[in-house]
């Protein structure tokens, strides 16, 4: 089972174009399972660091996170400026 947190730094946007980020996210995030994508947490601002905030996510294997991120990348780079992983291998 591999865990990664993806790091994320918003754009600026508007109030139309949050809008629409934050309905595009409701439909992006119900498409994970169909990746083996576990979301475990959706977290606001990442204290001590550049990003606004951070996923904690979960895949049985390699080949399915990077099925989904590459997925996953293309939809959100719109309102993403930046986005940094870490990915480990759960221990327990």
């Amino acid at each position: 089972m591999y865990t990664i947190i993806i790091f994320y730094k918003f754009k600026e946007l508007s109030a139309e174009a949050e809008e629409r980020a934050r309905n595009q996210w409701e439909q992006l995030k119900s498409q994970f399972e169909k990746f083996g994508i576990r979301l475990v947490s959706n977290n606001l601002h990442a204290f001590g660091t550049k990003f606004n905030g951070f996923l904690v996510v979960e895949a049985e294997n390699f080949e399915n996170y990077v099925q989904f991120w590459r997925w996953f990348k293309d939809r959100i780079r719109w309102y993403v400026e930046q986005t940094m992983t870490i990915i480990g291998l759960k221990k327990e």
